[in-house]
């Protein structure tokens, strides 16, 4: 497929999809795949308790060699959501040449926090356990997320190392490591959150508090190791590698305030690490502004370089 094409047709899922992140209930039409990739519906990739966890899969129909692998990960609060919804950047993404999958993960109050990060990983872990099935380079895995999906991408990203988040859904003898993330619209100092939240609107302040107090089972007050663990921003540190990471926050969120963008990006680069940070003005937290293409192209331009598609 000529160059242009592919980037014209992942424009156009990630056009598709901008209006999708918002904490709200997924749109009731859903697009059908394209004739030019694979796409395998409700496989089931490990286990969230006693449930099955499953994944919708999109693939090229041709891969030459081995492709690198995205995680997409939808919003909604860590209470609501569906994977569904994110089939535009599936087969955007799969016509590029990435073999994508969307993924289903525990929501809260049912499932407190670590579930979501424990099933997020499991993810990981069955693409590499599936490698060769599915022609997938292991070292080629991302990650993407949008608003409470971005937390959950940021903080795959940063926690490669952490033992407790690991879960038992299945997959045990493979890594949950990622290449690279992007992460849209999302909250990394959930202390920061609580408490800015007092700033924002009637409705929205006590929308954004009792989301984290159904994530986190609680206050700051009350929980505060719960809060200082679900952050991304407190596993950043001087010595620890962290992979190239991007974030993309509306300076006019009103739901997810960019300062939570600010101080991420921030505490990236004093670490050293590898931030490619785009902060809107006119962006929202269900829009990306008047120049809508041009940043998702960036989106795009990132995940191609890192997950290193041909012509990168």
């Amino acid at each position: 497929m000529p160059k242009r094409r592919r980037f014209l047709l992942v424009c156009i899922a990630l056009s598709a999809l901008a209006g999708l992140f918002v904490l709200s209930k997924t749109h009731a039409d859903k697009p059908k795949p394209p004739d030019t990739i694979l796409f395998e519906p409700n496989i089931v990739f490990g286990k969230g308790g006693d449930d099955d966890l499953k994944l919708d899969l999109a693939r090229p129909k041709k891969i030459d060699g081995k492709a690198p692998a995205l995680v997409v990960i939808h919003g909604g609060g860590w209470i609501s959501g569906d994977r569904s919804s994110l089939h535009p950047l599936l087969f955007g993404f799969a016509n590029a040449g990435v073999v994508c999958i969307s993924i289903q993960y525990r929501l809260a109050p049912q499932a407190k926090f670590p579930a979501q990060i424990e099933d997020v990983k499991c993810a990981v872990r069955w693409l590499r356990a599936n490698a060769d099935q599915y022609q997938i380079d292991p070292n080629r895995i991302g990650a993407i997320g949008m608003s409470a999906g971005a937390h959950l991408a940021i903080l795959l990203a940063v926690t490669p190392d952490q033992k407790s988040f690991e879960g038992t859904g299945g997959h045990p003898t493979h890594s949950s490591q990622i290449c690279t993330a992007v992460g849209i619209a999302g909250p990394y100092d959930l202390t920061l959150g609580y408490a800015s939240s007092v700033k924002q609107s009637a409705q929205e302040g006590p929308a954004v508090r009792s989301m984290l107090e159904s994530f986190l089972s609680g206050n700051p007050d009350q929980v505060p190791d719960q809060y200082r663990d679900a952050s991304p921003i407190n596993y950043v540190r001087k010595d620890k590698p962290l992979p190239p990471l991007q974030l993309l926050h509306g300076e006019a969120d009103t739901l997810v305030l960019v300062e939570q963008a600010d101080v991420m990006a921030k505490k990236l680069r004093e670490a050293g690490a590898m931030v490619d940070y785009l902060r809107i003005s006119d962006a929202t937290h269900g829009t990306f502004g008047k120049d809508q293409d041009q940043h998702l192209l960036r989106i795009f331009q990132f995940l191609r370089t890192h997950l290193k598609l041909p012509g990168a």
